[in-house]
């Protein structure tokens, strides 16, 4: 991912973190999905990885349910206000597209919200790396803006940071298996009145054996 998308979330750092901080503490959904993930991930050897992390929310959730998690962001300014939120979570500069660690390292990877911003022509390739990173049976959480539409997905939008891209779930849940996940599980409901035409979308999956 291109480093114009970090400097894009430097620029407004404290601002996102004010709106964003505690967002998890009322999204049900990602909660429901967030536990299960927790309980695979749980049985794992490796780290989890959260990825496009933000200001945390996600890893200091994690870490409360019992889950070795670390935080990975393109943006230090985003990193900077995690660290002032939750001191003493373990937290790194990463791109989500190209991980510094070894084959099979991870126990799972999280990523709500952060492939929004990638070209979905790349998917193939960033969801291989995801399969080269994780141990076998690792589970994935991935959550997104979902289309309604085939025709729709890759469709640009107009971010209120940077721009982001429609995805379709069913093209996303092809381009995972085709990477080596399995037992593919989605959910998508319609975000609150009055936002964005798109969906809530939450994929869980584990990688193969």
């Amino acid at each position: 991912m291109t480093s114009s998308v970090g400097e894009a979330y430097d620029a407004i750092a404290e601002q996102y973190a004010a709106l964003f901080l505690h967002e998890l503490d009322d999204d049900v959904q990602s909660q429901r999905w967030l536990h299960e993930f927790a309980a695979v991930a749980r049985e794992q050897a490796g780290p989890v990885a959260d990825l496009g992390c933000g200001p945390g929310s996600s890893v200091r959730h994690l870490h409360d349910l019992g889950v070795n998690a670390f935080g990975a962001d393109l943006s230090p300014g985003q990193l900077a206000q995690a660290r002032q939120a939750y001191p003493g979570l373990p937290l790194m500069v990463g791109d989500l597209t190209n991980l510094g660690h070894a084959d099979s390292a991870l126990g799972g990877i999280v990523a709500r919200h952060s492939i929004i911003h990638l070209d979905p022509s790349e998917l193939g390739t960033l969801f291989a790396e995801w399969r080269r990173v994780l141990a076998a049976s690792a589970p994935l959480f991935l959550s997104f803006f979902g289309s309604r539409t085939a025709a729709a997905h890759g469709e640009p939008f107009d971010h209120k940071v940077t721009t982001a891209f429609e995805l379709f779930p069913a093209t996303v849940v092809t381009e995972l298996e085709d990477a080596g996940f399995v037992d593919v599980r989605l959910e998508a409901n319609p975000i609150a009145p009055g936002g964005r035409p798109f969906d809530h979308t939450t994929i869980l999956a584990r990688l193969s054996l």
